[in-house]
């Protein structure tokens, strides 16, 4: 199984907002993410967030066999 990184990050200066969190979220459990996934994040000295990422499991499509 392959991996996909699902990340968002803040605009460079900038931190993320409660929209962008949820927007990482649903962008996140719609690539394959569950609740127990761990996220990983990088915050500013002043502990607020600038970036999140989490590492999604993907599999492969199976091809229907000829009969």
């Amino acid at each position: 199984m392959a991996k996909k990184k699902v990340e968002h990050a803040a605009t460079r200066g900038q931190h993320l907002t409660l929209d962008e969190v949820a927007a990482f979220v649903q962008d996140a459990m719609r690539s394959g993410a569950d609740g127990s996934a761990v996220v990983n994040a990088t915050v500013s000295f002043g502990g607020k967030l600038q970036k999140l990422s989490v590492d999604v499991e993907t599999v492969a499509a199976v091809k229907d066999a000829a009969p």
